[in-house]
């Protein structure tokens, strides 16, 4: 008998299936009221803050505010960089298409081209949501075009901006430097300093050595946005956050002496002048010509004037004063001179074993002179500036001692002086260095006559041969050379090591240069009448590329040494047609330190042909 089945079992109305599946039902039910419940307590409760701070910044915006740089001023407080009130545009679009949008949309009226949008997209990628800056130097013409594009580009944000001014253009450009956008680079290096994209930076100069001092705090604008982009109302709570002026920059300069040389320094020629004060190591003159003008770099640097700066010929970026080296010439003898009184190879009073014929015979090759001095003593030598004198004095020193003196008084090392990207000095450390650049046997012991007058391995920057004159009148004492003003005592590098006599004995040979009648700047130094005891030293370099490089060194007033200038001018000829400049700056310092009104004095007179000639005087 097949089994029976109980047909209420099968039935879905059945009042036991019907129960089963109400109870499953609640329980899904209360499963999804239980995790809905919770997924609205983590929302609302605890993930609260994170919501509305979400929230907040889709609805409102920071907009960094600019701090003004500190000033720089001159050692008599005149100003040589300062702000001025000007505009800035920058966007802050919602997303890389409506970047695109409104940068081809601003292309004709900010003078865009490919270059300069793609620099801009990396902007954005580097700190999306943030405004990116498109020029800080507006003209009324320009900002008048951006207000009516306002409705139509709904991110575009004007504001004022102070603008870095340097008004006294080239005259000071190689001195302060200049500032620029922070490149994506440079933002790398300085991670977590506060910097973002579009900010102003110090390149060069002194606006990079003192770029953190001078920097500034940035303030803070908060507003509130539309969906679109747009400016609502400044945000209520949170309070405008002010910028912080940087710290001002307080200088050893003389401006008017620093406009001098500008003025004064052969405009179709390349070169450097530097002053410093002797008595502690203060920098009152640094010149490079060619030079630039910075005030380009405060607003938009196009690639194509950038392109034009870095391929001039002429390197106008370039500071001579302390990145170019050239051979010192006869300004180095004073330090031969010096080195031979201090191990006693030669007495002041006495004729070395060869008189100057026009030069000096060293096994079988000639070593010439600029002129035929016959018999001569040290003074004489230095006075007239003869070759064969030297070349003699250094056989008697030696390579050996030639390159331990060297690297005692720092002929291979940088000054130290307060500026970024300063060269060092180029000077042989030792005999072995020859056997290791030339190769052991193949350079012979004629290298040390080049030596002797400042030719052959070694190549110094105008700063350097300035701060060893100026170790020879204070005494000795080799100074670090500095910019910014201090309270501080000078900081003394190295010390030269001379009695008082031997000090003495080249203080008045460097006074005979200008003023004995065999001195080789004798008649140049006369070219106007001179108002103070100056003394100096000429040098004539040979080079490969052409007419020899120039070099005078002056020091005034020679009782009471306050400033030593060094003059270099490439391809100028003879040293001694480079006096002028530096007895014209030297007189300006002094008149302007004693109070006496400057006068009408003509400009230097002119390189005579004649003087162009290869000579090492």
């Amino acid at each position: 008998m097949p089994p029976s089945f109980d047909r209420r079992a099968l039935s879905p109305f059945d009042p036991l299936s019907r129960n089963r599946r109400a109870h499953l039902a609640r329980l899904t039910i209360l499963v999804g009221l239980v995790v809905l419940t919770g997924g609205f307590f983590r929302l609302q409760v605890v993930q609260h803050a994170a919501h509305q701070a979400q929230s907040t910044s889709n609805q409102v915006r920071s907009i960094p505010l600019a701090a003004p740089r500190g000033f720089m001023y001159d050692r008599d407080g005149e100003i040589i960089a300062e702000n001025l009130p000007a505009y800035s545009v920058s966007l802050m679009p919602s997303s890389d298409r409506d970047l695109r949008a409104d940068m081809e949309s601003l292309r004709p009226i900010l003078d865009l081209d490919d270059m300069d949008i793609v620099e801009l997209e990396r902007q954005y990628e580097l700190a999306p949501g943030q405004p990116i800056l498109l020029d800080d130097a507006l003209d009324y013409r320009t900002l008048s075009l951006l207000e009516e594009k306002r409705n139509e580009i709904p991110g575009i944000l004007l504001q004022p901006k102070p603008r870095r001014v340097y008004p006294h253009g080239r005259a000071t450009a190689h001195l302060t430097g200049y500032v620029a956008q922070i490149s994506e680079k440079e933002l790398g290096e300085r991670e977590g300093s506060g910097y973002t994209a579009g900010d102003i930076l110090g390149k060069t100069g002194l606006e990079s050595m003192y770029e953190a001092d001078l920097r500034g705090e940035k303030g803070a604008e908060y507003v509130e946005v539309d969906a679109l982009g747009r400016r609502i109302r400044p945000w209520p709570e949170q309070p405008f956050q002010a910028p912080s002026r940087g710290n001002d920059l307080h200088l050893t300069v003389d401006l008017d002496l620093q406009r001098r040389a500008a003025e004064i320094f052969p405009a179709d020629r390349r070169g450097a002048v530097v002053a410093i004060d002797p008595r502690n190591g203060d920098v009152l003159l640094l010149y490079s010509s060619p030079s630039y003008d910075p005030n380009v770099f405060s607003g938009r640097l196009t690639s194509d004037d950038w392109r034009r700066l870095i391929d001039d010929p002429s390197t106008p970026l370039l500071d001579r004063a302390i990145q170019a080296r050239y051979a010192p010439g006869s300004v180095f003898k004073l330090a031969t001179a010096a080195m031979a009184m201090m191990l006693g190879v030669v007495e002041p009073d006495e004729f070395e074993d060869v008189p100057c014929r026009g030069g000096y015979q060293f096994g079988s090759r000639w070593f010439g002179c600029h002129a035929v001095h016959g018999w001569a003593a040290l003074q004489d030598a230095i006075i007239t500036s003869c070759d064969t004198y030297f070349y003699q004095v250094g056989l008697k020193l030696g390579l050996e001692e030639i390159t331990r003196f060297g690297r005692a008084w720092q002929f291979d090392q940088k000054t130290g002086i307060d500026l970024p990207n300063e060269a060092a000095g180029l000077f042989p450390e030792s005999v072995e260095w020859y056997d290791e650049t030339y190769g052991e046997g193949r350079w012979g012991s004629g290298v040390v006559l080049n030596l002797a007058i400042g030719q052959g391995e070694i190549a110094l920057t105008p700063l350097k041969l300035a701060q060893f004159v100026a170790a020879v009148v204070n005494g000795g004492e080799l100074l670090r050379p500095r910019l910014r003003q201090t309270d501080a005592p000078p900081e003394i590098a190295a010390s030269l090591g001379l009695s008082r006599d031997q000090f003495e004995i080249l203080r008045t040979s460097m006074s005979g240069v200008v003023n004995d009648w065999r001195g080789t700047a004798y008649l140049r130094a006369h070219y106007t009448p001179l108002r103070y005891t100056i003394g100096g030293k000429s040098g004539t370099t040979e080079h490969n590329a052409g007419k020899p490089h120039g070099w005078f060194v002056a020091v005034g007033p020679m009782e009471d040494p306050q400033i030593v200038v060094a003059v270099v001018v490439e391809e100028g000829g003879s040293g001694s047609a480079q006096s002028p400049i530096a007895i014209d700056l030297i007189q300006t310092y002094l008149d302007d330190r004693n109070g006496i009104a400057p006068a009408e004095s003509p400009p230097p007179p002119p390189i005579a042909l004649s003087e162009s000639a290869r000579s090492t005087d």
